[in-house]
């Protein structure tokens, strides 16, 4: 098999997937009420990403074959299809809304699904039980937008915004040097996984992807993308930041004496 033929052979119509896609579509035709053109285009996006995570070669590596597959997908599911969802909606709230004890918990869970499913047991799991897969998939997408809510609805304040993206980007950072400096296989599973497709020639000598440079490349994506992510959450707030400051200084100039 060619990287060619693998690309456009392991596409998958995963029921989970569909079902899922076709019940957040039902979801959102419900939710939204104020008929702004580009919240469809939201909408759409993340509705393209998350079946892009889960039905095409991605969700197919991802399920059993590659640990760098596996991660992307979590990245996905988690840093990408939420916020997209999310602006989709019309959550906006007050700046400072969201207490200390709600942005702990949200922040607590979009964490923990990156550091709870690189746990070695449930690791396997996910990539060996095709149950224990799609509830991972669903918490993902589930933490992954309560992570996201806060950031998305402006419930923080920038500065404390920046606060807990920043925090979530060093946390992701520690998990990904482990994961790419680790001597021990994280997803044993990966090491050795059942070539029903017949693509592991490919992956392992092709594509040069041995197990523990596998590992490698997972660790590195939980690095570094992440970060990247994480970034460009606090680039969006020092501009909110910047924005509103600039907003004030006429109206302070307008209101002194001549």
């Amino acid at each position: 098999m060619t990287t060619v033929e693998l690309l456009v052979q392991c596409w998958r119509p995963e029921p989970f997937g569909l079902a899922t896609g076709v019940a957040a579509s039902a979801a959102y035709r419900w939710l939204r009420r104020d008929g702004v053109a580009g919240r469809d285009v939201c909408f759409g996006l993340a509705l393209l990403v998350f079946l892009l995570a889960v039905v095409s070669p991605i969700g197919t590596l991802a399920d059993g074959y590659l640990f760098s597959a596996h991660m992307l997908q979590h990245l996905l599911l988690v840093l990408v299809v939420p916020p997209i969802a999310l602006l989709a909606l019309p959550l906006r709230g007050r700046p400072g809304e969201a207490g200390w004890g709600e942005a702990l918990a949200s922040w607590g869970l979009g964490v923990g699904a990156m550091w709870l499913w690189h746990a070695p047991t449930l690791c396997n799991a996910a990539s060996t039980s095709p149950l224990v897969h799609r509830l991972q998939e669903l918490s993902l997408l589930g933490m992954g937008a309560a992570f996201w809510r806060p950031v998305v609805s402006a419930r923080l304040a920038p500065l404390p915004c920046i606060a807990y993206l920043f925090t979530a980007c060093v946390a992701c950072t520690v998990l990904g040097v482990l994961l790419t400096f680790s001597p021990v296989a994280v997803c044993s599973v990966f090491a050795h996984p059942v070539d029903r497709l017949g693509v592991l020639p490919l992956v392992r000598e092709g594509w040069g992807l041995t197990p523990d440079r596998d590992q490698q490349v997972g660790g590195l994506m939980m690095w570094v993308p992440a970060c990247l992510v994480y970034g460009a959450g606090i680039l969006a707030q020092l501009a909110c930041v910047y924005r509103t400051e600039g907003r004030a200084a006429p109206a302070l100039a307008g209101t002194e004496a001549p």
